[in-house]
């Protein structure tokens, strides 16, 4: 028996597979999930290690050259590609196609701490990390404002960067190009060596003098307290009044060789939003939420955050959501031209309505 046939003989069974079948499609197309890019794991792990003031040669010869051959005998290495520039050691390692890279990355960190001792002591320790195409921020935002650049950074820390780190989907939010606080001490030259200062006495002063230690605990029947020697630096008067030495009865401090100001860290980055000084902030969404409704969310907070602190502009500079739904919107459009032109065409050459949908319905 044909299908047809049985279609015709049978219509209430049909009816109801038909239905079933539309149901079923029309309830796993709204859960789909929809993304700018497949789910696609690269078998790469990059690895970045920072040693402050060491040349390129320094840096090739004492903490690249080391790592590379640490890293040589992790099971599953294809290749080995690395970078030395001042100060800053880069080493990218591919592992052949179908390893598991959280076992390839796992196993990469486990030699490297085996054979740490064999880098310098004032090295950074080695920073590894995985390439992942669903990390990138689905959404950039551009943050302006006349505050001070230190004010403006502290407000976006403390204030705005946990509204969008709450909304549903997010995973995490990245400040960059902030004026982030430091308090800086500009030592006078000429002073220091009219009074016969070693560096590393000054230094030595400034770190004995800032610390938070434990205090040991007190014990009385069944009470424990534990104490502690709170003596971090509150004010710049007291970074100004650390004793360095005593000579002659008289305490050489900190506001005798040098200025204390108050500013932000040197600048190496610049970001302008709409021509004027600003913040950038990348939205980095979980592995599995889906990247339209968790862009379309953020914008919604932006307008929330815009009228709640008029005193800051924030603006979506850059919106994977919507480039996935100009790109769907447009694959819409083309189903739908495609279809009527062939109709269009199908009229043309039978020049017959009826044959044309009898033509149609025959797929």
């Amino acid at each position: 028996m044909n299908l047809p046939l049985f279609s015709v003989r049978r219509p209430i069974f049909t009816t109801m597979v038909t239905l079933i079948i539309v149901i079923v499609g029309a309830v796993s197309l709204s859960r789909l999930r929809i993304d700018l890019l497949p789910a696609i794991e690269m078998p790469t792990v990059s690895i970045t290690t920072k040693y402050a003031g060491a040349s390129p040669e320094v840096m090739e010869r004492l903490v690249t050259r080391i790592i590379e051959e640490i890293v040589a005998t992790v099971p599953g290495v294809e290749e080995i590609t690395s970078q030395s520039s001042e100060g800053n050691s880069s080493i990218r390692v591919t592992f052949a196609w179908g390893t598991d890279i959280d076992t390839g990355a796992l196993d990469v960190q486990a030699k490297i701490e085996d054979e740490i001792n064999e880098l310098p002591e004032d090295v950074v320790r080695p920073r590894i990390s995985k390439f992942d195409i669903a990390g990138f921020p689905v959404v950039i935002l551009g943050i302006s404002s006349d505050l001070d650049p230190v004010e403006m950074t502290d407000f976006i820390e403390n204030q705005i960067r946990y509204r969008f780190g709450r909304i549903p989907g997010v995973a995490q939010v990245d400040v960059f190009g902030g004026f982030n606080q430091e308090v800086r001490i500009q030592l006078d030259p000429d002073r220091i060596k009219a009074l016969g200062l070693p560096m590393d006495a000054v230094l030595q002063a400034l770190k004995d003098a800032n610390v938070d230690l434990p205090a040991g605990k007190i014990e009385q029947g069944r009470f424990e307290v534990s104490l502690r020697a709170p003596a971090e630096f509150t004010s710049l008067d007291q970074i100004r009044n650390t004793v360095i030495v005593v000579r002659n009865g008289a305490a050489v401090t900190i506001h005798h060789i040098a200025d204390v100001i108050n500013t932000h860290e040197k600048i190496t980055r610049i970001v302008r939003v709409n021509g004027g000084r600003g913040i950038r902030a990348g939205i980095r969404k979980q592995a599995d939420a889906n990247t339209v409704e968790v862009a379309a969310a953020v914008l919604s907070e932006i307008d929330a955050v815009n009228r709640a602190f008029p005193q800051i502009q924030v603006i979506p500079v850059i919106n994977q959501g919507n480039f996935i739904e100009r790109s769907i919107k447009n694959v819409a459009q083309s189903v739908m031209y495609g279809g009527g032109l062939a109709i269009l065409v199908l009229l043309f050459f039978l020049r017959s309505i009826r044959s044309t949908g009898d033509f149609w319905n025959s797929f």
